[in-house]
């Protein structure tokens, strides 16, 4: 069956050459260089554009994993490399399928995330002629890609996958997409393997100027109340443990951005909250605030972490550290800018601080102990007596529930920022979400890619039910492939964001954020029931309607060993606590 002309079906060649040299099909170039690489899962749809590429997975007995929707198929490769710091990688065929990967790499683009998507694309002849399927992928995706690859010639192939695979995973890493004529899928290519490095790949080791060190630490003797902030960077760049060796040293409390909230255990002395104006923490915006210098190791400063930049930058000096020198002095000016990688940072500047034989001031314990006082005073109250279930004290349990190193993923939305408020992460690579983009319907499928990749840890997506009638149908990849998540759903009935919005900025003028109806099949008017559709679908369920319940529903939930969801009908009228007024100081406690 041809769908674009006359298509030889015969793609299954290899053949040994003289000299180590090897001839076969672009699509068996490019699962055997994915192979090599350590890639052995593929998420995705098989097409007919993609199918050469499909077949040769098959031929290498590496794990395919189809889902419903192509965009699942990225966010599991999305999930995956964020739990993994590894190359996830996802395929899809020509047209719609390939364009329904839009989404996934931009989610992947804002926070740096190294993936590969594969997307087939019509024979080249037929390039511009308007064909069946045919999208202009690479136009589509290059400005939220690092590079996006229209693969013209077979003989390409080798070239192309090396840069590109460089490009992913080095520097400020990225999604990468080749978009792969059939033709050249079928096209043959001769490859000495010799050529390619297969090993784990060493970057150099950066130097950090002496004088660069002197400055800083002539800072931090000179400041009364310094902070460390630490930013995604820490746990891209594994740098974590480095992270807390040097807050302990100095002891120096650490705050974090929302996208370095798992970069520094929550529960740790010198950890000092979470900075924002979404997402935060009342201590994590005093502690910045009451600093006279702030060291950001590896972020980005943000608009919603900072809030107004003019407020967040008076009275008080900045170093920023980042690997990438277009993000230093771009949102906030600095007393000094570092653009390095933030481990070989750390390292050295550990090692220089030991040199020098520092030892922190009675004054720099004192505030660490007083820290202890604030984290206790100003806690969020997480335990209620009243019905409906407040969400807040649904997310506490959870935390209670999940073992230290357990990995949660989260939607954008209200339970986002509920959940980056109000669970502890502990290790790094366990707090999974979308920063800059704010995707919905992305936790599920970032879920399954965290559990394929450690199957003996737990792993929770947590969501509100708006999110999840946008990802639902991948409940059914889960049971179909047995891959044993957790869904908790903290069902409002609303899209509980907006409607906070709408309450609070547009004097409760609501329109389109009620999701409830009466559903006559369930017998109750809360609408779509999740406990019901999950059953449905083949995966077990239940509805939790009391705080008393949370805790014994996910212990049965992860003996299952099956994938399991969780119904938590929460009260419609919870709102959490953010800013008005667009700074630090602006946030408005709400329950």
């Amino acid at each position: 069956m041809a769908l674009w002309g006359n298509e030889t079906n015969d793609t299954r060649l290899t053949e040994s050459l003289a000299a180590g040299r090897v001839r076969m099909t672009g699509a068996q170039f490019l699962a055997a260089f994915l192979a090599k690489k350590g890639v052995s899962q593929i998420y995705g749809i098989p097409g007919a554009a993609i199918l050469p590429f499909y077949d040769a997975v098959r031929e290498l007995n590496m794990e395919s994993y189809n889902v419903r929707h192509e965009q699942a198929a990225i966010f599991m490769a999305d999930g995956y490399s964020r739990a993994t710091g590894k190359v996830g990688v996802c395929a899809a065929t020509s047209g719609p399928g390939a364009t329904n990967f839009l989404t996934g790499l931009y989610s992947a683009y804002s926070d740096s995330v190294p993936l590969l998507a594969l997307t087939g694309q019509v024979p080249t002849s037929l390039i511009g002629k308007d064909s069946f399927q045919e999208a202009p992928m690479v136009e589509m995706a290059r400005p939220v890609t690092k590079a996006a690859y229209l693969v013209e010639k077979a003989a390409d192939l080798p070239r192309i996958l090396k840069e590109g695979w460089e490009l992913a995973t080095t520097g400020k890493k990225g999604p990468i997409l080749l978009d792969l004529p059939l033709d050249v899928q079928k096209g043959l290519v001769e490859v000495d393997w010799s050529e390619f490095d297969f090993s784990p790949p060493q970057p150099p080791r950066q130097e950090i100027a002496r004088d660069t060190l002197n400055t800083i630490l002539s800072m931090l003797y000179e400041a009364k109340t310094p902070t460390l902030l630490a930013g995604g960077g820490i746990v891209q760049g594994n740098a974590a443990e480095l992270l807390r060796e040097t807050a302990e040293l100095l002891q120096i409390p650490v705050v974090s951005s929302l996208m370095g909230k798992d970069a520094f255990p929550n529960d740790h002395p010198l950890y000092g909250g979470l900075v924002g104006t979404m997402c935060q923490t009342p201590l994590g915006n005093k502690t910045i605030l009451e600093s006279d210098l702030i060291i950001n190791l590896g972020g980005r400063f943000d608009g919603r972490g900072t809030g107004d930049s003019q407020r967040f930058r008076s009275g008080r000096k900045v170093v920023h550290v980042n690997l990438d020198n277009r993000e230093l002095s771009r949102h906030i000016s600095t007393e000094l800018a570092v653009a390095a990688d933030i481990r070989d940072f750390l390292e050295h500047f550990l090692a220089f601080l030991r040199d020098k034989g520092f030892i922190p001031t009675p004054q720099a314990r004192q505030r660490i102990l007083d820290l202890q006082e604030e984290r206790i005073r100003l806690a969020r109250r997480t335990k209620f007596d009243t019905l409906p279930l407040k969400p807040q004290q649904a997310i506490a349990e959870v935390r209670e529930a999940m073992a230290r190193d357990g990995i949660l993923t989260l939607d954008c939305g209200i339970s986002q920022i509920w959940a980056t408020q109000l669970f502890e992460a502990y290790v790094p690579r366990s707090f999974l979400i979308t920063g800059r983009a704010g995707t919905m319907g992305w936790g599920l499928g970032a879920a399954l890619g965290a559990k394929l990749a450690y199957p003996n840890r737990q792993v929770v997506n947590l969501l509100g039910d708006a999110s999840l009638g946008m990802s639902l149908q991948e409940l059914a990849t889960a049971a179909k492939h047995n891959i044993p998540v957790v869904v908790v759903v903290l069902n409002n009935s609303l899209f509980g964001l907006i409607r906070q919005q709408q309450n609070l900025l547009f004097e409760q003028r609501c329109i389109s954020t009620d999701l409830e109806y009466e559903n006559h099949v369930q017998g109750h008017s809360r609408g779509l029931d999740f406990v019901a559709a999950a059953r449905g679908i083949g995966v077990e369920a239940e509805l939790v309607d009391g705080p008393d319940q949370i805790q014994g529903a996910l212990a049965r939930a992860f003996s299952q060993n099956r994938p399991y969801l969780i119904e938590v009908l929460v009260d419609p009228l919870a709102q959490c606590s953010v800013s008005l007024d667009g700074t630090l100081t602006g946030v408005l406690e709400l329950e």
